[in-house]
C-alpha cells in the first residue's frame, strides 16, 4: 500500500501529493484493495469452519465503510444505540447484527426486542433481570448470548484488556452457569450463543488458545443447553511498528481453529483493527520544523483531535515523510492544540521534512476517525476512500458550522 517511488510517497501507486490535491489537511483516506486483503485473509485462516464476521463498528464506523463490508457480507458488532441506528441506516438485517456493550439501557433494550437482532450480547446478572422484565411485560421473545469472562490476559495494554476477572466486562463462568440453567427454559429468553472478547491489539495465539479452551470445557460441564453459536471476539492485532510483529495467522490456524471445530457451532468473529487498520492513514502537514537546543520538534496540523491514539495509550504509528530522505535525526512530532500532551511521535527517528510537506501517519484506520473530538474547537477531518484508482469523499470536514449550529445568536 505504502511506498517510494523516485524519492516521493506513494499510497496504492499514487503519490501523496495528487492524492492531496485541493484537499484540506489532515485527512483520513482509506485503501479499499487493502480492506480486501485483510479481509481475504481472515476467510483463508476460517475455510472449513461455519462461521461468519461481524465487523467491530466502533473501530470505524464510516457508512461508506460499513456499506463495503455489508456488501461483502460481513456483518456488523454494535455497542451503543448510536452504531445501532448507523447500522439500520446503512441496511443491515436485524439476523447481521451483533450487540455487544455492558451499560444498555432500559429504553435500548426495548427498541433490541423490537428489532431482533442475531443477540443481544447479556454482560451481567443484573442486564437479563432488566431484559427479563421487558420480555416478560411484552410476552416477546429475543435471542441473547451469554458473555463470560474468561480470566485470561491478553498481553496487551490495560486500557483495551477485557478478559481478564478484574475488567468490568463479561460474567466468571460460574455465574454465568447459573444464568444459563436459570433461563435455559424461559418462555421468551432464547440463550443461543456465548460470548467471550479477551482483549484488542494481541499478537500472540496463547491467550486465544487458553481461552477458547476454557470456553469449550464450559461448554461441555452445562447439563443442557440450547447452544448454536459462540461469538469469539476479536482482537486481532496490527504491526503498528513495521518491525514484522504482526498477528501470526499460520500460528492461530494450527492451534486454535482445531478448538474451534471442536466446538461444533457456528462461530462468530467480531473483527474490527485488523479489517480496517492499517488500511486508513492520516495524511497530515507540516507547520513548522521547530528546533530548541534541547529537541527538534516536527509540528503537524494533525493533533490529538484527530488522532488521540498516542496520547492515550502511548500507541505506536508509523509516519513516512512525503519525500524520502537520507539521514534521520530524532524528534518529537507534536500537534498545534494547547496541551502538552498534544504529541503523536517522541523521540522518533524521522527524515526532516520542510515545512509544507506531507507527512503520512500510518494504521489509522481503526480507532482514529472514531475516537476524534472537538477539542480546542478543531474541526473534525474529511474522510475518503480510494477504490478502483478513484478517490471518493465518504464524509466531509467539519466546519464552525458544524460546531455552532446549536448556538442561537440573540439579536
Amino acid at each position: 500500500m505504502i511506498q517510494y517511488k523516485n524519492k516521493e510517497l506513494h499510497l496504492d501507486n499514487i503519490s501523496v501529493g495528487q492524492l492531496s490535491k485541493d484537499k484540506a489537511t489532515p485527512f483520513y483516506l482509506y485503501s479499499f484493495d487493502q480492506i480486501k486483503k485483510n479481509v481475504k485473509m481472515v476467510q483463508e485462516v476460517f475455510e472449513g469452519v461455519n462461521y461468519h464476521i461481524s465487523f467491530a463498528t466502533k473501530s470505524n464506523n464510516n457508512l461508506y465503510l460499513l456499506e463495503e463490508l455489508k456488501n461483502m457480507n460481513i456483518g456488523v458488532d454494535i455497542v451503543s444505540k448510536g452504531e445501532f441506528e448507523a447500522a439500520k441506516l446503512v441496511g443491515f438485517h436485524n439476523d447481521e447484527v451483533i450487540v455487544n456493550g455492558n451499560g444498555k439501557t432500559l429504553e435500548f433494550l426495548s427498541e433490541l426486542v423490537d428489532f431482533q437482532p442475531k443477540a443481544i450480547n447479556i454482560d451481567s446478572k443484573e442486564e437479563i433481570e432488566r431484559l427479563e422484565q421487558i420480555v416478560n411485560t411484552r410476552q416477546k421473545e429475543v435471542s441473547v448470548a451469554i458473555r463470560i469472562n474468561p480470566d485470561v490476559d491478553p498481553v496487551t495494554h490495560p486500557y483495551i484488556s477485557t478478559g481478564l476477572k478484574k475488567n468490568k466486562f463479561g460474567i466468571d463462568m460460574d455465574s454465568a452457569k447459573g444464568i444459563i440453567e436459570k433461563y435455559n427454559s424461559h418462555p421468551y429468553i432464547k440463550i443461543k450463543g456465548l460470548h467471550l472478547h479477551i482483549g484488542s491489539q494481541l499478537l500472540s495465539v496463547s491467550p486465544y488458545e487458553d481461552a477458547y479452551q476454557k470456553t469449550h470445557e464450559f461448554m461441555l460441564s452445562l447439563k443442557e443447553h440450547g447452544l448454536e453459536f459462540v461469538n469469539i471476539g476479536g482482537g486481532w492485532g496490527i504491526d503498528y511498528e513495521k518491525n514484522g510483529n504482526s498477528f501470526p495467522l499460520d500460528e492461530y490456524k494450527d492451534r486454535v481453529i482445531p478448538i474451534l471445530k471442536n466446538i461444533n457451532l457456528e462461530i462468530i468473529l467480531e473483527l474490527g483493527r485488523f479489517i480496517i487498520g492499517n488500511a486508513g492513514v492520516l495524511v497530515s502537514k507540516v507547520e513548522y520544523v521547530k528546533e530548541t537546543p534541547y529537541k527538534t520538534f516536527v509540528v503537524t496540523d494533525a493533533s490529538m483531535a484527530s488522532l488521540i491514539r498516542p496520547s492515550l495509550y502511548n500507541g505506536y504509528h508509523h509516519m513516512y515523510p512525503q519525500f524520502e530522505g537520507d539521514n534521520t535525526e530524532k524528534v518529537d512530532v507534536v500537534g498545534p492544540l494547547c496541551e502538552t500532551g498534544d504529541r503523536l511521535a517522541e523521540d522518533r527517528d524521522l527524515s526532516i521534512p520542510n515545512h509544507d510537506d506531507l507527512l503520512v501517519i500510518c494504521d489509522a484506520g481503526a480507532y482514529g476517525y472514531s475516537m476524534s473530538s472537538n477539542y480546542n474547537f478543531s474541526f473534525r477531518p474529511a474522510e475518503y476512500l480510494l477504490k478502483d484508482g478513484e478517490i471518493k469523499e465518504i464524509r466531509p470536514r467539519e466546519d464552525i458550522n458544524d460546531l455552532v449550529k446549536y448556538y442561537k445568536v440573540n439579536k
